[in-house]
């Protein structure tokens, strides 16, 4: 059995709407303004996938890079500057874009 398996064998964990758990290692991290980014890459599904990568923003540092972390993060967003472009038929569409971003549970 992997070890993200025996992981979420072990004990599910109750989640509040829009919370995620994340689990991982830790690539950077960077200070902007008051937060810090902590960019993670999480497992791949199996041999064929690419491994995906997460920021989470939190107002303290909670990691140092190459360390493995499992942490609760809560999903959030908001919508972007529309702006209009030209299809391939010359048809005009307005598009909004959507921004997400994760914050950690502190």
């Amino acid at each position: 059995m992997s070890d993200l398996a025996a992981v979420q064998a072990k004990a599910p964990m109750k989640l509040k709407p829009r919370e995620v758990s994340i689990m991982g290692k830790v690539v950077r991290v960077r200070r902007y303004e008051q937060f810090f980014y902590t960019a993670v890459i999480c497992p791949a599904v199996d041999v064929y996938n690419k491994p995906q990568i997460v920021e989470i923003r939190s107002k303290s540092r909670f990691a140092d890079s190459d360390e493995e972390i499992t942490v609760t993060a809560v999903l959030g967003g908001y919508e972007g500057k529309p702006y209009q472009v030209t299809d391939r038929e010359g048809e005009r569409r307005k598009l909004v874009p959507v921004h997400h971003f994760l914050d950690l549970v502190e």
